[in-house]
């Protein structure tokens, strides 16, 4: 499935208390356990003014995978992209679909 990069939405995240992994991500009463840490990204020189160094953490929950952002300027937690099983979500409803391609013979 492909990741679909969307505008940052704040999330309400539980983090294991020594490493600081994800271990509940809820957004509006829904609430889903992280399975699987895919992947680790700690950004420190790249990053804009205003939100500091951030770290990324690529996910699976029970039923979709999820790219979620922790700012230590603000520690705030956000969904930065989220994979096409969550397309019914609230938060992915002001995302454009893709248009048609028309490829000729």
């Amino acid at each position: 499935m492909a990741m679909q990069p969307i505008s940052p939405v704040s999330v309400a995240v539980k983090a294991h208390w020594r490493t600081g992994a994800p271990t509940v991500v809820s957004f509006e009463g829904i609430s889903r356990k992280v399975t699987q840490v895919l992947a680790l990204r700690r950004e420190y020189g790249v990053f804009r003014a205003d939100e500091g160094p951030r770290t990324l953490w690529e996910v699976e929950t029970e039923d979709a995978a999820l790219v979620l952002s922790f700012s230590r300027r603000t520690g705030a937690w956000s969904i930065q992209a989220f994979d096409d099983a969550w397309a019914t979500l609230p938060f992915a409803t002001g995302v454009p679909e893709m248009e048609q391609v028309l490829v000729h013979a």
